[in-house]
């Protein structure tokens, strides 16, 4: 979501944008399955907005989220006691609807649209470009085996857990 919300705010200042999503839709952890019994989110269960923009952005896209009341949950042992109690929380909690992915879904529409999103691809290398010594270039494998190498970037925005990153 942090990648999407990053890159719709940049397409809309005017940026070229291109999205490069491992996943086979993007979202990353607000992801939902749809399985023959229903859909369920197997991903992140809700969200908070700490900053005043991020509040705003959601306010552009009106009905992919609603609050959530429920901030704790109660964490029993063996026996059946309290083993962690609620913690106050002074964050409001949101939920996407109809699903997490919602959200993303929705915000990366225009990405999408003008073929700046490419789902299915991870990258596994980031180089300086040996042409345009200024600018990165991604290397990527796709889910069919295929390479790719896309060039021509200023600047390269990592949204994924430090873990992934930092072989990048």
């Amino acid at each position: 979501m942090a990648g999407i919300a990053c890159a719709r705010t940049l397409l809309q200042a005017g940026h070229r944008v291109t999205v490069l999503d491992k996943g086979a839709r993007p979202g990353g952890r607000m992801a939902t399955r749809a399985t023959a019994f229903g859909s369920f989110d197997h991903g992140a269960q809700y969200f908070t907005v700490r900053d005043p923009r991020f509040s705003l952005a959601l306010q552009t896209t009106p009905g992919i989220c609603r609050p959530w009341s429920a901030n704790a949950v109660r964490v029993l042992d063996a026996r059946g006691h309290v083993v962690e109690a609620p913690r106050p929380s002074s964050e409001a909690h949101f939920v996407g609807t109809p699903d997490m992915n919602s959200v993303a879904s929705t915000w990366a529409q225009p990405l999408v649209a003008a073929g700046h999103l490419h789902s299915g691809v991870q990258v596994t290398a980031i180089e300086r470009d040996p042409i345009h010594k200024t600018q990165w270039q991604l290397r990527t494998s796709a889910r069919d085996g295929s390479v790719h190498v896309y060039d021509g970037f200023d600047t390269v925005v990592l949204a994924i857990p430090a873990a992934q990153a930092q072989p990048l």
